[in-house]
């Protein structure tokens, strides 16, 4: 049908960017609800799984900067040491203004601690500069919501909340709520988008908030992730 065809091409356009792969993430129990917030779990390595991949071998980037990198077996699998402190002085700024920007999100959060400053990601780089996500795509009749996991450094213990406009990740007006509670060192995020069509149009809302390691995950590529949602 009409509005089930320009679903499928408005999720096609949220994942076109590498960036938005990285928002894309496992959700968490929505800011505002009863159950309380999952506490923060510092994760200093990551390991996965590239979906289609043979020995690639993964790079975390910061612009053409390669802040860390790790060899990938013939099945995809690596074991990611994530940067130290002294290896994102470079790269690390404010967190009021620093969470999910390779997503294409521009906002000012409110900080617990106004000096936290660090560091984000939710995309790796492998051979070939193929982008790959830790996400996977539930489908809905009319609608599609995204999963997975970003991760963030913090250079100290600090809360961040507040709304984030999320427009440039997915080209429709787009409200990401943040509500994290981040320990110094590594972050695990959860970050959910979903976008379906109402009487109002097409409505896409997300969360991202405190989440858990899933060692071993299959992280996605682009393209892999664009053929499941036609």
């Amino acid at each position: 049908s009409l509005r089930r065809t320009t679903t499928f091409r408005f999720l096609a356009l949220c994942l076109t960017g590498a960036s938005l792969l990285a928002a894309c993430s496992d959700s968490t129990t929505a800011p505002g609800t009863s159950d309380p917030a999952p506490s923060a779990q510092v994760t200093p390595v990551l390991t996965g799984q590239l979906s289609g991949a043979g020995t690639a071998g993964v790079d975390l980037l910061s612009g053409n900067t390669v802040l860390a990198s790790a060899p990938t077996d013939v099945a995809g699998k690596f074991t990611l040491t994530l940067p130290s402190a002294d290896s994102l002085a470079p790269v690390k700024k404010s967190l009021a203004t620093g969470l999910l920007t390779d997503l294409g999100c521009t906002g000012t959060l409110t900080l617990g601690d106004t000096s936290a400053q660090g560091f984000g990601f939710g995309t790796l780089s492998a051979g070939g500069g193929k982008t790959y996500g830790d996400l996977n795509v539930e489908r809905g009749a009319i609608s599609r919501t995204v999963r997975g996991r970003a991760y963030l450094y913090a250079d100290r213990p600090t809360t961040l909340s507040g709304p984030l406009n999320c427009q440039g990740a997915t080209g429709y007006p787009t409200t990401v709520q943040v509500s994290v509670s981040a320990a110094a060192g590594w972050n695990v995020l959860n970050v959910r988008i979903t976008g379906g069509l109402t009487l109002g149009g097409i409505v896409v809302n997300g969360t991202a908030g405190n989440g858990a390691a899933a060692p071993g995950s299959v992280w996605t590529g682009v393209e892999e992730l664009k053929a499941q949602l036609r």
